[in-house]
């Protein structure tokens, strides 16, 4: 299986944000992410943590998958304000992906 590169998550990642993030984010959310992006927003790649079991409902190889967020970094260049965790498949052919929306 050939793993998605940083940035093919990360576009991958921010277009189904763009997409979606009307229908799952609080107005708020949405104009403080719209204000901010250009000076603070950030797409990252981290590493794939091990409870999306918790989020999803079902176990996974984390190798199988990467994780995005999606969000607003402070004055230490740390993500601070995350509006959204993506957790993506590697497999192309039917790629599959689980999001956590802020509350």
């Amino acid at each position: 299986m050939k793993k998605l590169t940083p940035d093919e998550a990360i576009d991958i990642a921010y277009d189904i944000f763009l997409e979606i993030a009307g229908e799952n984010l609080d107005p708020a959310d949405i104009l403080l992410f719209n204000l901010q992006f250009e000076d603070r927003g950030a797409v990252e790649m981290v590493e794939t943590a091990d409870n999306w079991d918790e989020e999803i409902g079902t176990l996974i190889d984390p190798d199988a998958f990467v994780e995005v967020w999606v969000g607003l970094v402070n004055d230490q260049d740390e993500m601070d304000d995350v509006f959204a965790k993506f957790l993506i498949s590697h497999e192309e052919e039917n790629r599959e992906y689980h999001v956590v929306w802020k509350e």
